[in-house]
């Protein structure tokens, strides 16, 4: 015979620390034929490791965030004797990334204009020029976002990549006099067929030897790097 809990209180399982806000956060694409980080985190700082050289760091994204959207199709097979399905089987797994960079650097702009990396400006502010002619396909990208939670010794740092990944939609480009302008744009993760993989996540706790790690206010949250903060710098930590 099962024991009846105390209350509910007594089992809690719960930890603040774990909640989570990503008020600083950049985004970096590359030419899919450029080297992801291998590893993503170095393992005496527990700290994001340098972009690979050819990684672009975009710049403001709105306060809208970074939104990754998952989708499942499945089919049922149903039988005659039964009301509900005897079985489901996955059909389709999608996995989208929507975001809006409020930088109107040269960099966004040759996003948007569905130009390889290998063909954007060599600076992002001074200026930019394009001309959109007869388009067949968007070029696949290496995307790298990063974002930290707190500081210090408390900050805990994320890291979500995608292999090979398209834009597959773009939002209204509006200007007005309120509003800031902004490139919505969509990216949809693909399996990378040299190494099969799609998506990486991955969560750190900054490490300090012998300073026990603790949650801090997620108001105090400062930039990844100053070297991040520079989209001309590739490297995210120190």
């Amino acid at each position: 015979m099962m024991a009846a809990i105390t209350d509910v209180p007594s089992i809690l399982n719960d930890n603040n620390g774990n909640v989570r806000k990503w008020g600083t956060q950049l985004l970096a694409i590359a030419d899919y034929s450029t080297a992801m980080p291998n590893p993503f985190f170095d393992t005496a700082t527990n700290k994001p490791n340098q972009l690979p050289e050819g990684f672009k760091v975009m710049g403001y994204i709105s306060t809208d965030g970074a939104k990754m959207s998952r989708g499942i199709e499945s089919a049922d097979t149903s039988a005659v004797q039964d009301l509900e399905p005897v079985r489901s089987d996955i059909t389709g797994r999608t996995r989208t990334l929507q975001l809006t960079f409020l930088e109107m650097n040269a960099w966004v702009k040759a996003l948007a204009h569905g130009l390889p990396v290998s063909q954007w400006p060599a600076n992002k502010d001074e200026g930019f020029e394009f001309t959109d002619e007869k388009t067949t396909e968007f070029p696949y990208y290496r995307l790298i976002w990063i974002g930290q939670d707190g500081v210090g010794d408390a900050a805990h740092y994320r890291i979500e990549a995608g292999y090979r990944v398209k834009v597959t939609n773009q939002g209204d480009n509006t200007k007005n006099r309120s509003d800031a302008e902004g490139e919505e744009q969509t990216f949809t993760f693909f399996q990378d067929p040299k190494t099969g993989k799609v998506f990486y996540e991955g969560e750190k706790i900054a490490k300090t030897t012998g300073t026990p790690n603790s949650h801090s206010d997620v108001s105090q949250s400062q930039p990844v790097s100053d070297q991040a903060a520079s989209s001309e710098s590739q490297p995210v930590a120190d």
